[in-house]
């Protein structure tokens, strides 16, 4: 369904589904169809239709699941195509579904394995839902920072919810393992059409689904479950999670401006400037300058997804890596920054060029 969607947008879309290359977050150079998050969306209520067909007992469920991000999705959705849809105004989406989540599925944060706040968020139930309302948007809107290049938040979404499924699968929640694989599905055949050649972007509408969705699995998992820890989904999603953060301290502090001013030093954007950019600029075509960003953000997603999955209920060792995780990117982060790039990420680069020189 997503592959086929893609395909007739492709084919179909006016300018207004267009995206425009202007602006500080924009890296390509080609008219490319910005609503790929509809592929998505639609794929996942086709597959409601279908748990429904089967009689899957958990069909009601999915529906509500999937009804949930209707108000994170449209948000993102009108921005792609009027382009006046604020961050604020996004984030307000994100903050609705997840409440319409509690409503929905009475789901929300009991616990997120830190003594003392585990308490508060099992004894004070509007703390909770109001606090998991804003995780969730806060996931939404860090997954929307990470697009922007042919298949990273796609690639790095694929990764994550095969995580989700596997454990989901370990523990026995059926639902969630449906639900994982079916996303995976749909990304599968989204990511057909974005990687490399870049005709078809998740946009805003996209990017705030996934990243809703993300977050809901984690926290529906987590409840649950009680055996898989609450840092689990963290580690998964702690590459767009601390981007987002440490984007937000770095304008704050750093720069003194307002933190939802879009710019452009995002780590994936550094790495396209200072590695793919200034050593391979005329040597390869646009599309595949943009699309050989994304394999080293994989790589950082790779970085959390292993440890992960291996120690899934284990607190203390997912709160160990997710430190060591955010100790790495900042290190590499300021080292390219000043010029000063690691050799083990500038060498695929360098191999490149050589091989260009060569012919």
């Amino acid at each position: 369904m997503a592959f086929l969607a893609c395909y007739f947008l492709i084919k179909n879309a006016n300018e207004a589904c267009l995206d425009c290359n202007e602006g500080v977050q924009k890296f390509h150079q080609w008219n490319a169809i910005r609503i790929g998050g509809l592929s998505i969306i639609l794929s996942l209520f086709a597959t409601s239709g279908a748990f429904f067909i089967g009689k899957k007992d958990f069909t009601s469920l999915h529906f509500y699941f999937i009804l949930s991000t209707l108000p994170v999705f449209v948000g993102g959705f009108l921005e792609d195509l009027t382009k006046k849809v604020g961050p604020k105004q996004r984030l307000i989406g994100g903050i609705v579904s997840g409440l319409l989540a509690y409503f929905l599925l009475d789901t929300h944060l009991n616990r997120v394995d830190i003594p003392g706040f585990d308490w508060i968020l099992s004894n004070f139930l509007l703390f909770s839902i109001i606090f998991t309302s804003f995780a969730l948007a806060g996931v939404s809107n860090a997954l929307n920072i990470i697009d922007g290049f042919n298949g990273l938040a796609c690639g790095v979404s694929i990764m994550v919810f095969l995580a989700y499924s596997y454990v989901s699968y370990l523990v026995g929640d059926y639902f969630l393992l449906y639900t994982s694989l079916t996303i995976v599905g749909a990304l599968i055949g989204f990511f057909f059409w974005n990687f490399p050649f870049g005709y078809i972007f998740l946009g805003d509408g996209g990017a705030y689904l996934l990243g809703f969705l993300a977050g809901l699995t984690g926290v529906l998992l987590v409840e649950r479950n009680q055996q898989v820890s609450a840092w689990f989904p963290f580690l998964l999603l702690i590459y767009p999670i601390y981007e987002t953060l440490f984007s937000i301290a770095r304008r704050k502090f750093l720069k003194s401006y307002s933190p939802f001013e879009p710019d452009s030093i995002h780590f994936h954007t550094l790495i396209y400037r200072r590695l793919i950019k200034s050593h391979l600029v005329n040597k390869l075509p646009a599309f595949l300058l943009n699309s050989l960003t994304s394999p080293y953000l994989w790589f950082m997603q790779i970085l959390c997804t292993i440890p992960a999955v291996l120690f899934w209920d284990n607190t203390y060792l997912l709160m160990i890596f997710s430190a060591l995780f955010a100790i790495f990117y900042t290190w590499i982060y300021f080292r390219i920054i000043r010029f000063r790039t690691p050799i083990f990420m500038a060498l695929p680069v360098r191999i490149l060029e050589r091989l260009d020189k060569s012919k």
